[in-house]
């Protein structure tokens, strides 16, 4: 295989460059295959041996030509066997291509959305969808294609999509090549490299390509062509009107459909298509779900601060500052707690031992004193209690709404 080495760029005219030397790049890519066309003879003998496999067919000089006339025309009809006329002459092929096939339909293909500007190729991998599902799988397949592209860091290969095929065996890749102050390979420039027998032989050992296409539409010039040439075995008028009948021609093309295993594959690329388009929403419907949750929690939390303070909170507001200066006031409850607590520190040793002696006796002015201390603490923790439980629902509201 070539490689760019000190080359400028993709396909360059250097010797050891990705295409090798001009010479041998343009004519791999560019040297059209010959075909031997029939002559106008051949074709109307053709037609004539074919019109009488069907019609006149002398074999046996009796009735039993007839029923072989039928048996021809029945096998014509399906596209398959083959047609014997006269014992000394070759049988008459049929295929799904002749006008007498029966079992062929005009279908709509959509156009493709790419030009050879933007460089689209796809490859046709005989690998499970499964095995390029993940990134680093990708990341591994970008790596051999820029192997095989000759490890040049001006030229890079990147991912335009990857989608499964029906048979869940095969994955088509849509593949573009970006060269570093040039912009993208063409398609058709991209696809000839690929096709060469060194490329084509290491797309098919390292990464089980089995075909390359480039993905572009067609010109007008050639979409005219087409429109105006009726495919081969398809009557001229039912053609003209399957290009009349397009629901959207700037979208669609007329595309002829021949015998049920066409139109089979034709269904499981569509069902295909639809998976996709059912993944595809189900991964947007999973992101509509993550954004509504966010704008929620984003709501809530604006919610909290925005919203002005409403009478409820305002009075409870109101009690919690009430309790927070009873609690701090000078001889109310926690200035009381702290004498208490430091009378106990220090003369924890005098009140051991008076506890020791005589049983303490107070007077009932100190009773009383201490029977009206006790009652404001028992009012004031059932105060506490009453608020607490009176606000309780509004704290958790709060606390859910932070959460």
């Amino acid at each position: 295989m070539g490689t760019l080495g000190s080359t400028t760029g993709f396909g360059a005219a250097k010797p050891g460059g990705l295409f090798g030397s001009a010479s041998t790049a343009t004519a791999s890519a560019t040297q059209p295959q010959t075909t031997t066309l029939p002559t106008l003879q051949e074709v109307i003998q053709n037609s004539d041996n074919l019109v009488r496999s069907l019609t006149a067919p002398d074999l046996y000089g009796d009735g039993r030509d007839a029923l072989v006339a039928k048996l021809n025309q029945l096998l014509a009809a399906c596209g398959v066997g083959n047609g014997f006329f006269k014992n000394d002459q070759q049988p008459v092929t049929y295929n799904i291509d002749g006008p007498f096939h029966r079992f062929k339909a005009v279908g709509y293909n959509r156009r493709s959305e790419y030009e050879d500007s933007d460089g689209i190729v796809s490859i046709m991998m005989c690998v499970p969808f499964d095995q390029l599902s993940s990134s680093t799988q990708r990341q591994k397949l970008i790596d051999a294609l820029n192997v095989i592209l000759g490890n040049n860091t001006n030229v890079r290969a990147r991912l335009e999509a990857i989608r499964p095929m029906p048979d869940n065996t095969t994955t088509e890749v849509l593949i573009y090549v970006n060269e570093k102050g040039k912009g993208r390979v063409s398609s058709k420039q991209l696809s000839a490299y690929f096709k060469q027998p060194a490329q084509a032989a290491q797309l098919k050992s390292q990464l089980c390509v089995s075909d390359v296409v480039p993905r572009y539409s067609m010109d007008a010039a050639r979409l005219k062509i087409f429109l105006e040439t009726p495919p081969t075995g398809f009557d001229a008028e039912l053609w003209k009107q399957a290009v009349k009948d397009n629901p959207d021609p700037e979208r669609l093309v007329p595309y002829p459909i021949r015998g049920f295993e066409q139109l089979r594959k034709r269904q499981d690329l569509q069902n295909a298509e639809g998976k996709l388009a059912e993944r595809a929403i189900e991964e947007l419907r999973r992101r509509v779900v993550e954004v509504r949750n966010d704008i929620t929690k984003y709501s809530t939390q604006n919610s909290i601060h925005s919203i002005a303070v409403d009478s409820g909170e305002e009075q409870l507001e109101s009690r919690l500052e009430a309790l927070d200066a009873a609690l701090d006031a000078p001889n109310q409850i926690k200035s009381r707690v702290s004498n208490l607590m430091a009378i106990l520190r220090d003369k924890s040793d005098a009140l051991k031992t008076a506890s020791d002696g005589e049983a303490i006796v107070l007077k009932d002015e100190e009773v009383t004193q201490i029977r009206k201390y006790l009652s404001r603490c028992q009012q004031a923790l059932e105060s506490i209690v009453s608020v607490v439980r009176s606000n309780k629902s509004d704290v958790s509201v709060i606390v859910s709404s932070i959460e």
